[in-house]
């Protein structure tokens, strides 16, 4: 069963803030979804000692993951096998691609831990994702395939950004 979110608009906290932090403490992941005017971005709102567990249990879950796969080959074997559990889109990929995949994946979730943020993790799952699609599609594979002749100009060096 599924807890169902909480969720509430930021001027709710603002305006109301025990209120809305005593609904988000009584759930079970002691979060609240919190809507924003506009364009920006939700806010999820959850308390440290939440926070602290979820890190917790992502950074020892990925070790244990990452350390199988080094004591045992069989072991990369299985998790290619199950991985469309996780992600069943892995299904139109070659299986040495899913494996390419789950190594690529594990490799990232550990770094990410290490630096403790998840969000390393996106681009690779959404640029596999994005090969999986091309594979499910064979007129479009096809196409991206054909060969392209010409010199389409120079290339401009992607922009730095100054964080």
């Amino acid at each position: 069963m599924t807890a169902i979110p909480v969720e509430a608009n930021f001027s709710e906290l603002l305006q109301k803030p025990t209120d809305t932090v005593a609904r988000m403490q009584e759930t079970p992941r002691k979060g609240i979804t919190l809507h924003r005017r506009g364009d920006d971005e939700d806010l999820y709102l959850t308390t440290a000692a939440r926070a602290a567990q979820v890190t917790e249990v992502v950074d020892s879950t990925t070790r244990m993951f990452v350390a199988l796969m080094k004591s045992d080959p069989k072991a990369v074997d299985m998790l290619t096998r199950v991985f469309p559990e996780a992600f069943p889109w892995v299904r139109f990929l070659p299986e040495a691609a899913v494996r390419e995949f789950l190594v690529e994946f594990m490799e990232t979730a550990q770094a990410a831990s290490d630096l403790g943020t998840v969000g390393p993790l996106a681009p690779v799952i959404a640029s596999w994702k994005s090969t999986a699609e091309i594979y499910s599609d064979p007129e479009l594979r096809a196409k991206l395939l054909e060969p392209v002749e010409g010199d389409f100009g120079p290339v401009e060096p992607p922009a730095v950004d100054a964080d």
